[in-house]
Protein backbone atom coordinates (compact mmCIF):
# COMPACT_ATOMS: atom_id res chain seq x y z
CA UNK A 1 0.00 0.00 0.00
CA UNK A 2 2.48 2.91 -1.33
CA UNK A 3 -0.22 5.49 -0.54
CA UNK A 4 0.57 4.85 3.21
CA UNK A 5 4.01 5.79 2.68
CA UNK A 6 4.85 9.39 4.83
CA UNK A 7 1.40 9.19 6.43
CA UNK A 8 0.67 9.75 10.30
CA UNK A 9 -1.16 7.06 12.27
CA UNK A 10 -2.13 6.15 15.76
CA UNK A 11 -2.09 3.23 17.10
CA UNK A 12 -4.09 2.81 20.74
CA UNK A 13 -3.29 -0.25 22.46
CA UNK A 14 -0.24 -0.03 20.03
CA UNK A 15 2.00 -1.75 22.81
CA UNK A 16 -0.50 -5.13 22.66
CA UNK A 17 -0.95 -8.13 20.41
CA UNK A 18 -2.93 -6.71 17.86
CA UNK A 19 -1.09 -3.37 17.95
CA UNK A 20 2.48 -5.15 17.84
CA UNK A 21 1.45 -6.76 13.95
CA UNK A 22 -0.18 -3.81 12.66
CA UNK A 23 2.64 -1.33 14.25
CA UNK A 24 5.09 -3.93 11.89
CA UNK A 25 3.05 -3.80 9.15
CA UNK A 26 2.63 -0.09 9.25
CA UNK A 27 6.46 1.12 9.69
CA UNK A 28 6.57 -1.73 6.56
CA UNK A 29 4.42 0.55 4.57
CA UNK A 30 7.07 3.85 5.67
CA UNK A 31 4.01 5.13 7.90
CA UNK A 32 4.92 6.94 10.65
CA UNK A 33 3.69 5.41 13.82
CA UNK A 34 2.82 6.41 17.12
CA UNK A 35 1.97 4.52 20.06
CA UNK A 36 -0.78 5.50 22.75
CA UNK A 37 -0.85 2.79 25.75
CA UNK A 38 -0.70 2.41 29.42
CA UNK A 39 1.02 -0.68 28.68
CA UNK A 40 -1.33 -2.53 31.23
CA UNK A 41 -1.18 -5.44 29.15
CA UNK A 42 0.81 -4.52 26.23
CA UNK A 43 4.48 -4.46 26.78
CA UNK A 44 7.59 -2.48 25.98
CA UNK A 45 9.53 -5.71 24.59
CA UNK A 46 6.61 -5.91 21.80
CA UNK A 47 7.57 -2.26 20.92
CA UNK A 48 11.28 -3.21 20.91
CA UNK A 49 10.83 -5.84 18.92
CA UNK A 50 9.76 -3.70 16.03
CA UNK A 51 11.82 -2.97 13.09
CA UNK A 52 12.40 0.57 14.10
CA UNK A 53 11.02 3.01 16.59
CA UNK A 54 7.79 4.30 17.02
CA UNK A 55 7.00 7.29 19.46
CA UNK A 56 5.60 6.14 22.54
CA UNK A 57 2.58 8.19 24.09
CA UNK A 58 1.97 6.40 27.50
CA UNK A 59 -1.61 7.18 29.32
CA UNK A 60 -5.37 5.89 29.59
CA UNK A 61 -7.90 6.62 27.04
CA UNK A 62 -10.27 7.04 29.89
CA UNK A 63 -8.23 10.48 30.11
CA UNK A 64 -6.67 11.18 26.71
CA UNK A 65 -6.60 14.40 27.08
CA UNK A 66 -4.33 14.84 29.42
CA UNK A 67 -1.89 13.25 27.12
CA UNK A 68 -2.72 15.66 24.04
CA UNK A 69 -0.08 18.30 24.35
CA UNK A 70 2.27 14.93 23.70
CA UNK A 71 0.08 13.26 20.67
CA UNK A 72 0.96 14.74 17.15
CA UNK A 73 -2.00 14.84 14.76
CA UNK A 74 -2.48 11.99 12.66
CA UNK A 75 -4.29 11.11 9.43
CA UNK A 76 -6.13 7.97 11.29
CA UNK A 77 -6.94 6.55 14.54
CA UNK A 78 -6.70 2.75 15.51
CA UNK A 79 -8.82 2.49 17.76
CA UNK A 80 -7.62 -1.26 19.70
CA UNK A 81 -7.00 -0.14 23.20
CA UNK A 82 -9.78 -2.14 25.66
CA UNK A 83 -10.78 -4.30 28.29
CA UNK A 84 -10.90 -7.25 26.80
CA UNK A 85 -11.75 -10.12 29.32
CA UNK A 86 -14.77 -11.37 29.27
CA UNK A 87 -14.71 -12.78 32.20
CA UNK A 88 -13.50 -9.96 33.92
CA UNK A 89 -16.17 -7.64 32.42
CA UNK A 90 -18.63 -9.44 34.32
CA UNK A 91 -16.66 -9.19 37.43
CA UNK A 92 -15.57 -5.62 37.22
CA UNK A 93 -18.68 -4.11 34.93
CA UNK A 94 -18.30 -0.30 35.95
CA UNK A 95 -14.17 -0.70 34.72
CA UNK A 96 -15.09 -2.72 31.89
CA UNK A 97 -17.44 0.24 30.91
CA UNK A 98 -15.35 3.27 31.66
CA UNK A 99 -12.37 1.71 29.54
CA UNK A 100 -14.52 0.70 26.11
CA UNK A 101 -17.38 3.32 26.28
CA UNK A 102 -15.62 6.59 28.29
CA UNK A 103 -12.29 5.81 26.79
CA UNK A 104 -14.02 5.25 23.61
CA UNK A 105 -15.48 8.53 23.51
CA UNK A 106 -12.23 9.99 24.50
CA UNK A 107 -10.67 8.69 21.36
CA UNK A 108 -13.68 9.70 19.07
CA UNK A 109 -13.47 13.59 20.51
CA UNK A 110 -9.64 13.92 20.00
CA UNK A 111 -10.11 12.93 16.55
CA UNK A 112 -13.03 14.67 15.87
CA UNK A 113 -11.08 17.79 17.13
CA UNK A 114 -7.87 17.53 14.83
CA UNK A 115 -9.84 15.70 12.12
CA UNK A 116 -8.67 11.83 11.93
CA UNK A 117 -10.39 8.98 10.56
CA UNK A 118 -11.31 6.60 13.42
CA UNK A 119 -10.86 2.50 12.75
CA UNK A 120 -12.62 0.82 15.57
CA UNK A 121 -11.52 -2.40 16.81
CA UNK A 122 -15.12 -3.69 18.24
CA UNK A 123 -15.78 -7.64 18.76
CA UNK A 124 -18.61 -10.75 17.68
CA UNK A 125 -19.18 -10.81 21.05
CA UNK A 126 -21.84 -7.93 20.62
CA UNK A 127 -23.95 -10.78 18.58
CA UNK A 128 -24.24 -12.57 21.68
CA UNK A 129 -24.86 -16.22 20.29
CA UNK A 130 -25.56 -15.66 17.15
CA UNK A 131 -27.14 -18.05 14.78
CA UNK A 132 -27.07 -21.75 15.27
CA UNK A 133 -27.72 -22.98 11.99
CA UNK A 134 -25.64 -20.13 9.41
CA UNK A 135 -22.79 -17.51 9.87
CA UNK A 136 -23.77 -14.12 11.98
CA UNK A 137 -23.75 -11.23 8.91
CA UNK A 138 -23.90 -7.67 10.31
CA UNK A 139 -27.46 -7.40 9.64
CA UNK A 140 -28.42 -9.81 12.69
CA UNK A 141 -29.35 -8.42 15.95
CA UNK A 142 -27.10 -7.07 18.55
CA UNK A 143 -27.57 -9.50 21.67
CA UNK A 144 -24.40 -9.40 23.95
CA UNK A 145 -24.26 -11.46 26.98
CA UNK A 146 -21.43 -9.91 28.39
CA UNK A 147 -20.45 -6.38 29.71
CA UNK A 148 -17.59 -6.93 27.89
CA UNK A 149 -19.93 -7.20 24.42
CA UNK A 150 -22.25 -4.27 26.14
CA UNK A 151 -19.57 -1.83 26.24
CA UNK A 152 -18.85 -3.06 22.87
CA UNK A 153 -21.34 -2.06 21.37
CA UNK A 154 -22.33 0.88 23.05
CA UNK A 155 -18.86 2.29 21.73
CA UNK A 156 -19.95 0.96 18.18
CA UNK A 157 -23.20 3.39 18.85
CA UNK A 158 -20.71 6.21 19.48
CA UNK A 159 -18.34 5.94 16.66
CA UNK A 160 -22.09 5.90 14.34
CA UNK A 161 -23.58 8.93 16.11
CA UNK A 162 -19.55 11.06 15.70
CA UNK A 163 -20.09 9.81 11.87
CA UNK A 164 -23.55 11.25 11.68
CA UNK A 165 -23.36 14.17 13.31
CA UNK A 166 -20.01 15.04 13.12
CA UNK A 167 -19.03 13.70 9.80
CA UNK A 168 -16.01 11.70 11.22
CA UNK A 169 -15.09 9.49 9.57
CA UNK A 170 -15.62 6.00 10.87
CA UNK A 171 -14.91 2.12 10.20
CA UNK A 172 -16.48 -0.32 12.62
CA UNK A 173 -14.92 -4.06 12.80
CA UNK A 174 -16.62 -6.76 14.47
CA UNK A 175 -13.53 -8.97 15.13
CA UNK A 176 -14.10 -12.63 15.77
CA UNK A 177 -11.18 -15.04 17.25
CA UNK A 178 -7.99 -13.29 15.85
CA UNK A 179 -4.71 -15.54 16.77
CA UNK A 180 -1.08 -15.74 16.50
CA UNK A 181 2.44 -14.82 18.02
CA UNK A 182 2.28 -12.85 21.05
CA UNK A 183 -1.48 -13.08 21.47
CA UNK A 184 -3.77 -13.98 23.97
CA UNK A 185 -7.15 -16.50 23.93
CA UNK A 186 -7.71 -19.65 23.43
CA UNK A 187 -4.97 -20.94 21.47
CA UNK A 188 -2.33 -18.90 23.11
CA UNK A 189 -3.40 -20.62 26.46
CA UNK A 190 -3.32 -24.49 25.01
CA UNK A 191 -0.03 -23.65 23.94
CA UNK A 192 1.65 -22.47 27.12
CA UNK A 193 -0.67 -25.60 29.38
CA UNK A 194 0.59 -27.97 26.27
CA UNK A 195 4.13 -26.74 27.27
CA UNK A 196 3.72 -26.95 31.03
CA UNK A 197 2.14 -30.24 30.80
CA UNK A 198 1.89 -32.62 27.69
CA UNK A 199 0.16 -35.25 29.54
CA UNK A 200 -3.31 -33.82 30.43
CA UNK A 201 -5.25 -30.51 28.33
CA UNK A 202 -7.97 -28.87 30.62
CA UNK A 203 -10.96 -27.49 28.62
CA UNK A 204 -13.08 -25.04 30.67
CA UNK A 205 -16.73 -25.76 29.26
CA UNK A 206 -17.79 -28.89 27.37
CA UNK A 207 -15.16 -28.17 24.89
CA UNK A 208 -17.94 -27.95 22.00
CA UNK A 209 -17.90 -24.14 21.67
CA UNK A 210 -17.77 -23.17 18.49
CA UNK A 211 -15.50 -20.50 17.39
CA UNK A 212 -14.51 -18.47 14.52
CA UNK A 213 -10.25 -17.97 14.59
CA UNK A 214 -8.16 -15.92 12.24
CA UNK A 215 -5.13 -15.33 11.63
CA UNK A 216 -3.63 -11.66 13.10
CA UNK A 217 -2.23 -10.67 9.39
CA UNK A 218 -5.44 -11.34 7.87
CA UNK A 219 -7.02 -8.91 10.69
CA UNK A 220 -4.24 -6.60 9.84
CA UNK A 221 -4.81 -6.87 6.16
CA UNK A 222 -8.43 -5.60 7.24
CA UNK A 223 -7.33 -2.75 8.75
CA UNK A 224 -5.41 -1.48 6.07
CA UNK A 225 -7.83 -1.47 3.85
CA UNK A 226 -9.69 0.48 5.90
CA UNK A 227 -7.00 3.00 6.55
CA UNK A 228 -7.20 3.27 2.23
CA UNK A 229 -10.85 3.05 2.17
CA UNK A 230 -13.36 6.09 1.37
CA UNK A 231 -16.49 3.37 0.42
CA UNK A 232 -15.75 1.63 4.29
CA UNK A 233 -16.47 4.83 6.11
CA UNK A 234 -19.54 4.73 8.67
CA UNK A 235 -19.97 1.07 7.84
CA UNK A 236 -19.54 -2.15 9.96
CA UNK A 237 -18.01 -5.06 9.19
CA UNK A 238 -17.67 -8.82 10.56
CA UNK A 239 -13.95 -10.13 10.55
CA UNK A 240 -13.00 -13.82 10.66
CA UNK A 241 -12.41 -16.84 8.75
CA UNK A 242 -16.10 -17.70 7.57
CA UNK A 243 -15.47 -21.26 9.01
CA UNK A 244 -15.83 -22.71 12.29
CA UNK A 245 -14.47 -25.37 14.57
CA UNK A 246 -14.93 -26.97 18.19
CA UNK A 247 -12.99 -25.67 21.02
CA UNK A 248 -11.69 -29.71 21.25
CA UNK A 249 -11.25 -29.76 17.42
CA UNK A 250 -8.71 -27.23 17.83
CA UNK A 251 -6.98 -28.79 21.27
CA UNK A 252 -6.60 -31.54 19.11
CA UNK A 253 -4.95 -30.09 16.32
CA UNK A 254 -2.81 -28.14 18.11
CA UNK A 255 -2.21 -31.90 20.31
CA UNK A 256 -0.81 -33.56 16.95
CA UNK A 257 0.75 -30.08 15.55
CA UNK A 258 2.88 -30.38 18.85
CA UNK A 259 3.87 -33.76 18.18
CA UNK A 260 2.17 -34.94 21.42
CA UNK A 261 0.46 -38.02 19.44
CA UNK A 262 -1.57 -39.94 22.10
CA UNK A 263 0.45 -38.64 25.74
CA UNK A 264 -1.85 -36.29 25.89
CA UNK A 265 -5.75 -36.58 27.10
CA UNK A 266 -7.98 -33.67 26.92
CA UNK A 267 -10.45 -33.25 30.16
CA UNK A 268 -13.56 -31.01 29.80
CA UNK A 269 -14.83 -29.32 32.71
CA UNK A 270 -17.99 -29.60 31.36
CA UNK A 271 -21.39 -26.49 31.76
CA UNK A 272 -20.29 -23.17 30.94
CA UNK A 273 -16.10 -22.57 30.69
CA UNK A 274 -17.16 -18.75 32.37
CA UNK A 275 -20.17 -16.39 32.78
CA UNK A 276 -20.08 -14.70 29.37
CA UNK A 277 -19.00 -17.23 27.71
CA UNK A 278 -20.16 -18.11 23.63
CA UNK A 279 -21.51 -21.31 22.44
CA UNK A 280 -21.06 -20.00 19.02
CA UNK A 281 -19.25 -17.65 16.89
CA UNK A 282 -19.25 -17.83 12.96
CA UNK A 283 -18.94 -15.08 10.55
CA UNK A 284 -20.26 -14.34 7.43
CA UNK A 285 -17.67 -12.07 5.84
CA UNK A 286 -18.68 -11.85 2.45
CA UNK A 287 -19.19 -7.74 3.50
CA UNK A 288 -16.09 -7.62 4.06
CA UNK A 289 -15.13 -9.46 0.79
CA UNK A 290 -17.24 -7.00 -1.57
CA UNK A 291 -16.68 -4.16 0.03
CA UNK A 292 -13.51 -3.86 1.08
CA UNK A 293 -11.67 -6.41 -1.30
CA UNK A 294 -10.48 -8.62 1.83
CA UNK A 295 -10.04 -12.13 1.82
CA UNK A 296 -8.42 -14.42 4.52
CA UNK A 297 -5.83 -16.37 3.25
CA UNK A 298 -4.37 -17.81 6.25
CA UNK A 299 -6.00 -21.12 6.65
CA UNK A 300 -6.01 -22.46 10.58
CA UNK A 301 -3.54 -25.73 10.59
CA UNK A 302 -0.94 -23.21 8.36
CA UNK A 303 -1.59 -20.38 11.33
CA UNK A 304 -1.16 -22.94 14.05
CA UNK A 305 2.35 -23.93 12.74
CA UNK A 306 3.50 -20.39 11.92
CA UNK A 307 2.27 -19.24 15.87
CA UNK A 308 3.74 -22.51 17.20
CA UNK A 309 7.26 -22.00 15.35
CA UNK A 310 7.38 -18.01 16.38
CA UNK A 311 6.38 -18.44 19.99
CA UNK A 312 9.22 -21.54 20.33
CA UNK A 313 12.09 -19.33 18.54
CA UNK A 314 10.94 -16.43 20.95
CA UNK A 315 11.34 -18.38 23.71
CA UNK A 316 14.76 -19.88 23.11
Amino acid sequence: MNNLKDANFTVTGGAGFIGFHLDQRLLQSEANVQVFDNLSTGTMKNLRDLPKSVKLVKGDVRKLEEAETKLARCDTVFHLAAQRDVAYSMRNPAEDVEINFLGTLKVLEWARKSDSKVIFASTAAVYGNGQKARPTSERDPVNPISTYGLSKAAGEEECLFYHHNYGLRVVIFRIFNVYGPRGHGVTADFLQHLRENSRQLKILGTGNQRRDLFYVSDLVEALMLAANSKKAEGEVFNVGSGTIVTVKQLADMMIELLGLKNTTKIACTGGQAWEGDLKINYANISKARKDLGWQPRVNLSDGLQMMIKEETLSNQ
